[in-house]
């Protein structure tokens, strides 16, 4: 898009190739999980702003997941693009906060990443219930499983009555809704315990092979610490 004879916009499509190619402000290229979370903040319903008050939710995504492909498909050859397709995948519709977000990725991201591999996986998932529309934040719907990310415990106990309320309604059509915490992410043992749970719930035997796993694993949380001790004060809903 041009605006003016000095300044043009690429799409947010276009952008992520771009990302896809260049380098961050230290001069550092973006690896796969960098590209795959600016996607599903692209494809979410909130950006990231430090010039304002860091985090702003919005009416509707920029982007999907859709369209990225389809500029992907119609650019081969283009700087970026074997490394933008290989971080398409991780890209999910409909995340609505950078901590939903996170526990997609650290739950659903392949293995070689340090993720779980658990899914299908749906965000701001839509449930229809006797009580009206519903939104899972975090939902596997092929197993009718659900996450909802409440926040710190101490910043959720004003709402707990109107979430214990929904999460009935959820419960009542058929869904498992597990809830997670900051702290369950946070801290080693509570999240260790998190992903047990999920793999129950879901009817998922875990089995890594892999010695080097764990450590991928501590990894990919110790890159994700900073944002999640930035985000996780906050509680959405």
């Amino acid at each position: 898009m041009c605006i003016s004879s000095d300044i043009r916009v690429t799409s947010p499509a276009l952008t992520f190739l771009q990302l896809a190619a260049m380098g961050d402000e230290r001069g550092c290229q973006y690896d796969i999980e960098d590209l795959a979370l600016i996607g599903l903040e692209l494809c979410g319903t909130y950006l990231l702003d430090t010039s304002w008050d860091g985090l702003t939710n919005t009416g509707a995504p920029l982007t999907s997941a859709d369209k990225i492909s389809l500029v992907l498909e119609s650019m081969r050859g283009a700087a970026g693009i074997s490394r933008a397709r290989e971080a398409l995948p991780l890209v999910h519709n409909g995340s609505n906060s950078p901590m939903e977000s996170i526990l997609c990725a650290l739950l659903t991201w392949p293995r070689r990443l340090g993720g779980f591999a658990f899914g299908p996986v749906s965000l701001n998932h839509h449930v229809i219930t006797a009580a009206g529309d519903r939104y899972v934040d975090v939902a596997f719907p092929e197993q009718k499983v659900g996450l909802e990310y409440k926040g710190r415990q101490f910043h959720a106990l004003e709402q707990v009555g109107r979430d214990d309320r929904r999460q009935n309604e959820l419960v009542g059509s058929g869904w498992t809704i597990i809830n997670v915490w900051y702290e369950d992410l946070v801290e080693s043992h509570l999240f260790d315990r998190l992903v047990a749970d999920v793999a129950r719930a879901l009817g998922v035997r875990l089995r890594i092979r892999s010695d080097k796993f764990e450590a991928r694993s501590a990894l990919l949380r110790a890159r994700l610490l900073p944002a999640l001790k930035r985000f996780g004060v906050e509680t959405f809903v």
